[in-house]
C-alpha cells in the first residue's frame, strides 16, 4: 500500500483506490481477518466516521460552497471597523470546527476565505493569517473529532465524551483568550 501510495501520481491511482485495495489483500491473505475488525469494531468505526466527514469537508471547497459563505460573510462585514471584523472573523473561525471532522479540513476548507474576507474588511493580512495559522492549532482540543489525539482519549476511555466537550471549550477559550489579549498585539507590534 504504501509503495502504491507514493508511486499514486506516477501511475495515476487514486489513493483511496489503493487503501481499498490494500485491505481487500490484507483480508484475502488472511493477514487481517473480519474477526479482527470485530473485534476492535469502535476504532473502526470512529476512522470510517472521520473518513467520511473528512471527504465531505474537502467536498465544500471543490463545489464552490466556501467561495459563497466567503462572499455572503464579506457582505454581512462589510462597514464594520478593522478590529470588529477581525474578532468576529476569529471567533467564529475556532467555534465554527464544531462542524469539521480535523483540523486540515477546516485550514483546506476555510482559511483562504476567511483571510480573504478579513483582508477586504482591512485587517492587516500579517495579522488575520497568523491568527488563522494559530487558531488552526488551538481549536484541535474543542470536540471529540477535532483532534487525532482526541479520539485516542475518548477511545481509551480516558475521557468521556462529555468531559472532552466540556474541557475542550474552556481550554479553547482560554487559548482564545491568550492570543486575542497578548498574541495580537504582539503580533502587531513585530509586523
Amino acid at each position: 500500500m504504501v509503495v502504491g501510495w507514493v508511486s499514486a501520481d506516477l501511475l495515476q491511482l487514486n489513493a483511496t483506490s489503493v487503501a481499498f485495495a490494500g485491505l481487500g489483500l490484507l483480508l484475502m491473505s488472511n493477514v487481517l481477518t473480519l474477526k479482527d475488525i470485530a473485534a476492535h469494531g469502535e476504532a473502526l468505526e470512529t476512522f470510517l466516521w472521520l473518513a467520511v466527514l473528512f471527504a465531505l469537508s474537502g467536498q465544500l471547497n471543490e463545489l464552490g460552497f466556501m467561495g459563497y459563505v466567503g462572499q455572503r460573510l464579506a457582505s454581512y462585514m462589510a462597514g464594520l471597523s478593522w478590529p470588529i471584523t477581525y474578532l468576529a472573523l476569529i471567533v467564529l473561525y475556532v467555534f465554527i470546527h464544531y462542524m469539521f471532522v480535523s483540523q486540515t479540513s477546516q485550514v483546506l476548507a476555510l482559511l483562504g476565505v476567511f483571510l480573504d474576507v478579513g483582508v477586504r474588511g482591512d485587517v492587516p493580512a500579517p495579522l488575520m493569517a497568523f491568527a488563522l495559522l494559530f487558531a488552526s492549532s488551538y481549536f484541535s482540543v474543542i470536540t471529540p473529532q477535532g483532534g487525532s489525539q482526541n479520539v485516542i482519549f475518548v477511545s481509551s476511555g480516558y475521557l468521556t465524551q462529555p468531559e472532552l466537550y466540556r474541557l475542550g471549550l474552556l481550554v479553547t477559550l482560554f487559548f482564545l483568550a491568550v492570543f486575542l489579549i497578548i498574541g495580537t498585539p504582539w503580533i502587531l507590534l513585530v509586523t
